[in-house]
């Protein structure tokens, strides 16, 4: 029974992972196409972090649900 719930919790946290990274990859993404080199290291940084947590949600529930 506990393990059901550690899994179900660490389900949860990964989706809420993977929608964090993907609402900053979205988010960051207009500054990205700006001439401004300020603008461009501002959002090249979230959005490479947004990458990595939104890889990471999914690489969890990949290994979660694998049988």
């Amino acid at each position: 029974m506990e393990e059901e719930v550690i899994k179900k919790i660490i389900s949860v946290l990964a989706i809420i992972t993977l929608f964090a990274g993907l609402f900053g990859m979205f988010f960051t993404l207009p500054f990205l196409w700006s001439a401004h080199m300020e603008d461009l290291v501002g959002a090249g940084f979230p959005f490479v972090g947004g990458a990595i947590l939104f890889a990471s949600g999914l690489l969890t529930l990949g290994i979660m649900y694998r049988k």
